[in-house]
């Protein structure tokens, strides 16, 4: 029961996660250069990424994917691609906007 739980909310956040990035496209760049939608196992392992991130703390995001030898750990670049995690970062989302009341209605 627990798991469909989660499910339920990982499904609400790619759905919302792709909205959110489709209204920013028509919003500022054209669907000309559209990436590829996020699946639930994208979100699913953008979550395992970011609890494990809390166990190796890094300076910044990037030196989590670093080639550098003294630095590096595959674990990152093996599981996702940097510009694919940061692109889910920068677009989670977890409701619709344009469902969202204008400021001084009342709501729920």
């Amino acid at each position: 029961m627990l798991i469909l739980y989660f499910t339920e909310i990982f499904l609400l956040l790619v759905e919302q996660t792709n909205m959110y990035y489709q209204q920013h496209l028509v919003r500022e760049a054209g669907p000309s250069c559209r990436l590829p939608d996020i699946t639930l196992p994208d979100i699913m392992t953008f979550v395992v990424l970011a609890l494990h991130m809390g166990h190796e703390l890094k300076d910044t995001l990037h030196n989590y994917w670093t080639r550098l030898r003294m630095l590096h750990n595959p674990f990152y670049g093996e599981t996702t691609a940097r510009d694919r995690f940061l692109h889910i970062l920068r677009f989670q989302h977890f409701a619709d906007n344009s469902q969202r009341p204008h400021e001084g209605e009342e709501y729920d």
